[in-house]
């Protein structure tokens, strides 16, 4: 692939990233203004239980589509990485491994964190 294409792909990735991350958002905003309203306290715990199922599933199928994502993501800036004279664009792209694998363990260690937060709230 020349530079022009692997720079769109690039692109593709990013809007795909961007849209995978929607579903998440909004079951993350519902759920949060449910906790917020302590809705799960006076509901029973099998509402509770629901929500985390519905949370783990949801966050869980988006986690794992953006992984794949930036997979995907990284094999451009590795074809970009390998190729000669780039412009400015697309020398910033190659210049962003530790970046991609920088955003995948962050996505790991937030999605752990806003579980376990969640448990609390929602059961303690």
């Amino acid at each position: 692939m020349n530079e022009k294409d692997l720079v769109e792909l690039w692109n593709d990735k990013r809007r795909q990233l961007i849209q995978a991350q929607l579903h998440s958002v909004i079951a993350l905003s519902v759920i949060t203004v449910l906790v917020l309203f302590r809705a799960f306290i006076q509901a029973p715990p099998y509402v509770a239980i629901f929500a985390l199922v519905f949370l783990v599933t949801v966050g869980g199928l988006s986690v794992l589509s953006q992984f794949a994502i930036i997979r995907e993501a990284k094999s451009v800036v590795e074809e970009l990485d390998a190729k000669e004279n780039l412009g400015p664009v697309a020398q910033t792209i190659a210049a962003s491994s530790t970046y991609l694998t920088l955003t995948q363990a962050l996505m790991a260690v937030f999605s752990v964190a806003l579980l376990v937060a969640f448990v609390l709230v929602a059961f303690l």
